[in-house]
């Protein structure tokens, strides 16, 4: 018997249906199923009972799934990759950059996922964490976990963020610019691209670091190893705030200090085959430029 845990988007009812049909229907084939509703702001409800997500503990799950836009397979990527899971992405969303399935594929991605009869892609992702600076006691000591990319942004507008970076604990360049912005391959197609990156492979193991509209000072990417990481330093000035996959995670004054790595484990995605990453990129590019 396996058990799958499935996360869906709160507002969506076709996915809290499909979910609800995925859970009955894995009980008639003798496996368990765990639902998770997505709360706001970040936490989950299960069986009635509200957690907040960063609490969420997917040890002893076979197979987790997503039921909703890219936000929500972003909400579950760690969760899943911290219990070594893989996970399915089920596209209820506008875009979906993230996810290759659509909703009738759910019961055959997940039967062929628990016999081993799928392709797992493997991603790379980010671990950031503030080693000095001023925090909420909340956030004290705590680590982010990105698929997407992190940003460093300037809270006061009409006004620069001034970041010092170093790259393996040397002294880089020090940006003053809107932000900056550290990408996976997975990533290298959102923001970063919009800000003039380049495009990665997504089963590269690297980051990309790509400065915001930065003033006088380079305006180019750095593609970076696996094992090297960046630290960045609020500089004097105004504070900055810390954005994970879309979310902000911190408010940072001047003088904290955050170090950005690749992490060591792979985020593990099912996949059914068929479109190979030149497609499914231009595609992606069309589609932006239509909507």
């Amino acid at each position: 018997m396996a058990t799958v845990a499935i996360l869906v988007h709160p507002t969506r009812a076709d996915a809290r249906e499909l979910a609800t049909a995925t859970v009955e229907w894995l009980g008639d084939q003798g496996h368990g199923a765990r639902l998770l509703l997505l709360g706001k702001p970040n936490s989950v409800v299960e069986d009635g009972v509200e957690l907040d997500l960063a609490d969420v503990n997917l040890q002893g799950v076979d197979l987790a799934a997503s039921l909703g836009g890219d936000g929500t397979f972003l909400r579950l990527a760690p969760l899943a990759t911290a219990a070594g899971v893989p996970v399915i992405g089920v596209n209820f969303g506008r875009l979906g950059y993230l996810l290759e399935l659509q909703p009738a594929q759910l019961r055959e991605a997940i039967g062929r996922a628990l016999a081993g009869d799928v392709t797992m892609l493997e991603r790379s992702a980010l671990t950031v964490s503030v080693a000095a600076g001023e925090l909420d006691a909340a956030e004290q000591g705590r680590s982010w976990f990105a698929l997407n990319e992190i940003v460093l942004e300037k809270t006061v507008f009409g006004h620069t963020v001034r970041l010092a970076t170093a790259i393996d604990g040397e002294p880089f360049l020090t940006y003053s610019a809107d932000g900056l912005l550290i990408a996976t391959p997975t990533g290298s197609t959102a923001y970063n691209l919009s800000a003039g990156g380049p495009v990665l492979a997504p089963a590269l193991r690297a980051m990309v670091m790509t400065p915001v509209a930065p003033h006088l000072t380079l305006d180019r990417s750095l593609v970076l190893h696996p094992d090297q990481s960046v630290t960045v330093t609020i500089m004097d000035g105004p504070p900055a705030v810390l954005v994970v996959d879309g979310k902000e995670a911190a408010r940072l004054d001047p003088g904290s200090e955050l170090t950005c790595r690749v992490d060591p484990r792979p985020v593990r995605i099912v996949s059914l085959g068929g479109r190979g990453f030149a497609e499914v990129l231009a595609s992606t590019l069309a589609r932006d430029a239509r909507s």
